[in-house]
């Protein structure tokens, strides 16, 4: 049956591919051909102070047809990944000058050239989560990531009863996934995992508690990546578009503030729901904690190179924390100099330790070398920069704009309440379909204009856009995640829509209880 599945599965896929290939450009084309629309023409003469037969006016107009199209053939390329989504986020630095895409910025015309376009692709956030994923590679080959696992998984009696186990697994992933990516802890998670199920004596996949464990992984590493600024790419996506459209910068600790509870909430009731949902068969676990306190010996003392990554990351936790806690610590004449450093600057001047400081001098030992970028997912950052320089696309040829009137016109004028409950929804349901950066890059830049025309912050929705895409949890494309416990033959389809349609639910009621309590204490915001 699970063969069947697979190969069901492919057969789709295959289709999905050549139907996107086919599709993308044919509507790109049919859009470029066709005759610029008079609503465009009429957003560029109103922002551009200019008559509809003016030159700038039919450029501008023209360039907001041409990112229309190059929107519609991205998206279909994302949802269907006929190219992989990485190469698809390449597409404005190809389309936006080819074109010589026209828009306007401050009132004038803003010609997109090569220069301005590609500025995009070395925006800061870029080089934050750089920082990040480099940190997270060295704590990947020392093995500490392992360790602290381990270490925490093996106190007191929590490896000893399948519910407490559960809890202990969900709660140790969601931690690390708020600093390394959620596919590398789900796949550092998931021997461990498949080490306790065995432990049991379970095999196939009709055991309730192989599918919590499985499950508990990989949600709980969605969940724990909205903890972070650089948990997971939309989270960045979101922080950058804000920042970009002149909005105040949200701080690593002002991130915090409100992922940090969304988390401790959050894992919680994923567990809950997977105690009932999915029973496990035995209550105590024998040998449970035995076999994790071997793995824990097997890895030996602390090694130097894991006590430098430790302070290493501490430095930067520390330093991105903010100057609330500096001021506590520290002379007034280092709180100055550490205030040159933002967010950006941490990240790279932490990675970059770990390139300096030598583990042993002699032996020109290093706790990172080149060679350990193969650790770093250059995609995402490529699709951090397509995505980045898609929305500013969208903003200054007013296409966002656009899209925002009619969506407002075809609703009304609802509450800035009512539009958070349905743009958190929709983009839950469309992460379930395609990369969750993807959705939110293309929804961010929506919602902010939306926010604008019915008076609402645009600062909350955009917030909620981006929490919206880490509440993939019904199948296995959804996220990596999914789809690495899917394949290890304990769930089926059904198990997994099963659960994940209730923690969808739970995720998003959640999502808004966050920003309407939070959104008032940390941005003095009130939503209604």
């Amino acid at each position: 049956m699970k063969s069947l599945d697979f190969l069901h599965q492919n057969l789709l896929e295959q289709h999905r591919v050549k139907i996107g290939l086919f599709l993308g450009p044919v509507l790109f084309l049919s859009i470029i051909l066709l005759p610029t629309p008079q609503s465009f023409i009429l957003i560029a003469q109103k922002t551009l102070s200019a008559n509809a037969g003016d030159t700038s006016v039919i450029e501008a107009a023209f360039g907001t047809k041409v990112v229309l199209a190059l929107l519609i053939l991205m998206v279909v390329w994302w949802i269907t990944e006929a190219i992989p989504i990485p190469v698809t986020s390449l597409l404005p630095g190809i389309i936006l000058p080819l074109f010589q895409v026209a828009g306007f910025a401050n009132g004038k015309a803003y010609l997109f050239d090569s220069k301005a376009v590609f500025s995009n692709y070395s925006n800061p956030v870029i080089f934050l989560f750089l920082g990040g994923f480099l940190l997270a590679a060295a704590m990947r080959k020392t093995e500490l990531d392992k360790r602290f696992v381990l270490f925490i998984l093996t106190r007191g009696k929590l490896a000893e009863d399948s519910k407490m186990i559960l809890l202990g697994i969900m709660s140790v992933t969601g931690f690390i996934s708020m600093w390394v990516s959620n596919t590398a802890t789900a796949a550092m998670m998931l021997p461990l995992g498949l080490g306790i199920i065995t432990q049991m004596g379970i095999r196939g996949s009709d055991s309730k508690f192989g599918k919590s464990i499985m499950l508990g992984i990989a949600w709980s590493a969605s969940i724990g990546g909205v903890g972070t600024i650089i948990g997971t790419p939309p989270n960045g996506i979101c922080v950058s578009i804000l920042s970009g459209s002149g909005y105040p910068k949200i701080s690593f600790i002002d991130w915090i503030k409100f992922g940090l509870p969304y988390v401790a909430i959050f894992i919680p009731v994923a567990w809950y729901i997977l105690t009932k949902v999915f029973p496990a068969e035995i209550k105590n676990i024998s040998g449970g904690k035995e076999q994790l306190v071997i793995q824990r010996n097997n890895l030996g003392k602390l090694k130097r190179e894991e006590k430098l990554t430790i302070i290493v990351f501490c430095i930067a936790v520390f330093l991105w924390s903010g100057n609330p806690f500096w001021k506590y610590f520290l002379p007034a004449s280092i709180n100055n100099l550490l205030s040159g450093f933002d967010e950006y600057v941490i990240a790279l001047f932490a990675a970059a330790l770990l390139f300096i400081i030598p583990v042993d001098l002699s032996r020109h030992k290093f706790v990172l070398y080149w060679a350990d970028t193969k650790y770093v997912d250059w995609g995402t950052l490529l699709l951090f920069g397509g995505g980045i320089a898609l929305s500013d696309a969208m903003f200054k040829t007013g296409l966002a704009q656009w899209i925002a009137d009619a969506f407002v016109s075809l609703i009304g004028n609802p509450s800035p309440l009512v539009i958070l409950l349905l743009i958190v929804l929709m983009v839950d349901l469309l992460s379930e379909v395609t990369s969750n950066t993807a959705v939110v890059t293309m929804m961010i830049p929506i919602m902010i204009s939306i926010a604008k025309g019915i008076g609402a912050d645009p600062v909350t929705l955009a917030i909620g856009t981006a929490l919206g895409g880490s509440l993939g949890f019904m199948l296995p494309v959804a996220t990596p995640p999914n789809a690495l416990v899917y394949g290890t033959g304990y769930l089926t389809i059904k198990d997994m829509i099963k659960g994940g349609f209730l923690l969808d639910i739970s995720g998003w009621l959640i999502t808004i209880f966050i920003l309407y309590v939070f959104a008032y204490k940390i941005f003095g915001i009130i939503i209604l």
